[in-house]
């Protein structure tokens, strides 16, 4: 089996609409897979969103986003 079939496969899900912006899990994420977004939530602010790929499962965007559900790390 190689590598990358013996990892598991994790990403970060956003609620869009819940989160505000403030980058602080953009920061934290020591892959930097997360980036604030161009499109505006219902808020009227700019989410973060998730590059695509690289996301190790380390959950440090959960830990440091300040609003409550906004972000979860996932298994695929």
């Amino acid at each position: 089996m190689e590598d990358s079939e013996q990892r598991v496969q994790t990403h970060p899900e956003i609620e869009a609409d819940s989160c505000k912006g403030c980058g602080r899990c953009v920061a934290a994420c020591p892959k930097k897979c997360l980036a604030i977004s161009e499109k505006m939530n219902k808020m009227g602010v700019k989410p973060v969103a998730y590059k695509g790929d690289g996301c190790i499962g380390c959950a440090m965007c959960f830990y440091n986003c300040p609003e409550p559900y906004a972000i979860k790390v996932v298994k695929a």
